[in-house]
């Protein structure tokens, strides 16, 4: 049996709430990448400090490991980052195809409503 438009538009809208919240998302993870590279750049530049004052010392060590590590961590962080970032743009790619497909599904039983009421 074939949706009436009313359903078929409750079923777009409800998709394209969907599209904003996938959206909405979107941004947070925008935020908290540019978030994370101003606190990690941040990070570095006191830990160059604290490397240029230990020079020569056995804390030197210690600060070179602690680069080592903000490093590994950074590379890990952007690796999930990048991850969430494509699964969300795969899902985003869904949803618009099927708000498209929706699009196309209300204006054909729109027209099939108006030929049944003539």
């Amino acid at each position: 049996m074939t949706k009436s438009s009313r359903v078929l538009n409750e079923d777009y809208l409800d998709v394209e709430d969907e599209l904003k919240r996938l959206k909405q998302a979107n941004r947070s993870i925008e935020t908290a990448y540019s978030s994370f590279q101003s606190f990690s750049r941040r990070e570095k530049e006191l830990w160059d400090k604290i490397g240029q004052l230990s020079v020569g010392t056995e804390a030197e060590r210690s600060v070179l490991r602690e680069f080592d590590y903000l490093e590994e961590e950074s590379h890990f962080f952007n690796g999930k980052l990048t991850e969430g970032e494509d699964e969300l743009k795969q899902e985003l790619s869904w949803k618009i195809k099927q708000r498209d497909q929706l699009e196309e599904a209300i204006f054909d039983a729109r027209k099939e409503e108006t030929k049944c009421h003539e």
